[in-house]
């Protein structure tokens, strides 16, 4: 019976050793560091598990950053977002034609907006000019009535402006926006067989 227990305590000892790897893995400094069990501060590291006869058997992947799954879960959102939207081009549009039309419908109606916006800035400018040349040559000081009216002319030019610049952005990101869906448009519908 000793004899029994002596043989099967190794086999438990030797399946034991078997279970817990050596594990490697690199410190701060860059030096490589081994043992059977990893300290807790460096459990977020990458690390080699290496069998009895030195043979690197699995890598444990270092733990994402905060920064790291941040991004990748952006990069899933945009790869979502550009299959919606390329599945949206499929379904709206038989065509390039039918894309072109759209894009034009969109450039009429913002030229439409813009004419009106340039009239109203035109149109503010002129008052404003006609406002200060009520302004007497050798006047010291300014009517308050008249300065709010030049005051508040002033502010509708701003306004205007920006009106006008906005209305144009909006005219370019338009073009280049329907520009990029006819190329995609063409890539999705040469890659479907159509």
């Amino acid at each position: 019976m000793a004899l029994l227990f002596g043989l099967t305590l190794p086999l438990v000892v030797d399946a034991q050793a078997r279970r817990a790897p050596v594990q490697c893995w690199n410190d701060d400094r860059g030096q490589k560091v081994c043992g059977d069990v990893v300290p807790p501060s460096e459990a977020r590291r990458q690390r080699e598990l290496i069998d009895q006869r030195g043979v690197v058997t699995r890598v444990v992947p270092a733990q994402k950053t905060a920064a790291q799954i941040e991004a990748e879960a952006k990069l899933r959102r945009e790869t979502e977002q550009r299959i919606a939207y390329d599945r949206y081009l499929l379904q709206a549009y038989n065509a390039v034609p039918d894309i072109e039309r759209a894009r034009d419908d969109r450039l009429t109606d913002l030229d439409s907006r813009l004419r009106l916006a340039e009239k109203a800035l035109a149109d503010t400018r002129a008052s404003l000019s006609d406002l200060r040349l009520r302004i007497p040559k050798a006047a010291v000081t300014i009517d308050p009535r008249l300065q709010a009216r030049i005051d508040e002319f002033t502010i509708a030019e701003a306004d205007h402006l920006k009106a006008v610049a906005r209305i144009r952005q909006d005219r370019a990101r338009i073009v280049l926006d329907f520009a990029r869906d006819i190329v995609r448009f063409r890539e999705l519908k040469g890659s479907a067989g159509g």
